[in-house]
C-alpha cells in the first residue's frame, strides 16, 4: 500500500482554505446585505452598477444644494414679510396721526417701524447676512436708527452691500438667480423715512406736534400713500421670492423621485437573497468543521501507527 502524506495534507489544507473563504462571502453578504463588498465582486455587471451610483451621487448632490437654497429662501421669505410689515406700519402710524389731528407719538411710532425694516433688510441666515451682495464684512444698510437719515446727502448713502446676487445651480440644466440687494429692496423705503426726517426737523415745517397744520396734513396724507405703494411693492417682491421657493420645491420633487429610482436600480443588482445568503452560511459552516476534522484525523494519523 502507498501512502501520500503530503498529498493528503495538501487537499485537507485547500479543502479548509477554500470552504473558509466561502464562509467569509456569506458572512460579509449576511452582514452588509450585499452581494459584494466592493465592484470587483460584481463581474460584468460592475459598470452597470458604477454608473447608477455615480448619477446617485450627483443627484444626491443636487438635492443637497436644493435644501441649502430652500433654506435659504425661507429666511428671505421671512425678511421680506419683516420689512413689509414695517412698511405697512409706518403708513398706519401715519394714518392714525392724520386721523387724530395730532403727531405727538408720529416719530416715535416710526422709528419703531423703521427698526423693523432694518430688522428685515439686515437679515442674517446661517450667520451671514441675506441682502449683502457679497459684501460679508457689514451690515447692508450702515445706520441704525431713523435719526441718522438726516445726516447723508441721500439715503442711497446708508447702504453697504455689494452687487453680487446669488445664483444656484439646482439640477443639471437649470441655475436660477435667488438673491435679492438690500438697496433695491430698500432703497424707497429709506427714501421715505429720509424725507418724514427731513420734514420734521426742519424747523420751517415742522416739528409735528400737538396740532397737526394743514401743510403737515397734506405732506402726510402724500406720505401715507407712497408708502401704501411700497407696501404693493414689497408684497410682489415676496411673490417672486415664492415663485422661487415654488420651483425649488418642484425640482426637489423631482429630484428625490431621481434618487429614489436610482437606489432601487442599484439595490436590485447589489442585494443579496438573504435566505440564500444564510443558506450558503450555514453549508460553508459545515463544510469548515468538516475540513477542520479531515485535517484533525490527519495529524493524530502517522505512518508508525498504519504499520502497526
Amino acid at each position: 500500500m502507498r501512502i501520500s502524506t503530503s498529498e493528503s495534507w495538501s487537499n485537507a489544507l485547500n479543502n479548509l482554505m477554500s470552504a473558509q473563504t466561502r464562509q467569509q462571502t456569506a458572512n460579509d453578504q449576511v452582514a452588509t446585505q450585499k452581494v459584494a463588498t466592493d465592484l470587483g465582486g460584481y463581474g460584468r455587471t460592475s459598470e452597470i452598477i458604477a454608473s447608477y451610483q455615480s448619477s446617485l451621487s450627483r443627484t444626491n448632490a443636487y438635492l443637497d444644494v436644493t435644501q441649502t437654497v430652500a433654506d435659504r429662501l425661507n429666511s428671505q421669505d421671512l425678511a421680506i414679510t419683516t420689512t413689509s410689515d414695517a412698511v405697512s406700519s409706518a403708513k398706519d402710524s401715519i394714518m392714525s396721526s392724520l386721523a387724530n389731528g395730532t403727531g405727538t407719538t408720529l416719530m416715535l411710532d416710526m422709528q419703531g417701524s423703521f427698526s423693523a425694516a432694518l430688522s428685515g433688510l439686515n437679515y442674517r441666515h446661517n450667520g451671514q447676512y441675506l441682502f449683502n451682495g457679497g459684501n460679508d464684512n457689514a451690515a447692508p444698510v450702515s445706520i441704525t436708527s431713523m435719526s441718522q437719515l438726516a445726516g447723508v446727502t441721500s439715503s442711497d448713502d446708508v447702504f453697504t452691500n455689494g452687487t453680487v446676487k446669488k445664483s444656484s445651480q439646482i439640477d443639471a440644466g437649470t441655475t436660477i438667480q435667488t438673491g435679492m440687494l438690500a438697496s433695491e429692496l430698500g432703497s424707497k423705503l429709506m427714501s421715505l423715512y429720509k424725507e418724514v426726517q427731513d420734514y420734521n426737523d426742519d424747523p420751517t415745517t415742522g416739528p409735528f406736534g400737538d396740532q397737526l397744520t394743514d401743510a403737515q396734513k397734506d405732506f402726510l396724507t402724500t406720505k401715507s400713500q407712497e408708502f401704501g405703494k411700497l407696501y404693493d411693492d414689497m408684497l410682489q417682491q415676496g411673490a417672486l421670492n415664492g415663485t422661487m421657493q415654488k420651483r425649488v420645491e418642484n425640482t426637489q420633487t423631482s429630484l428625490q423621485g431621481q434618487a429614489d429610482s436610482l437606489s432601487q436600480l442599484v439595490d436590485k443588482r447589489t442585494s443579496v437573497d438573504m435566505a440564500e445568503a444564510y443558506s450558503n452560511l450555514q453549508q460553508a459552516q459545515v463544510a469548515v468543521q468538516a475540513s477542520a476534522q479531515v485535517l484533525a484525523n490527519l495529524n493524530s494519523t502517522s505512518l508508525l501507527n498504519l504499520l502497526k
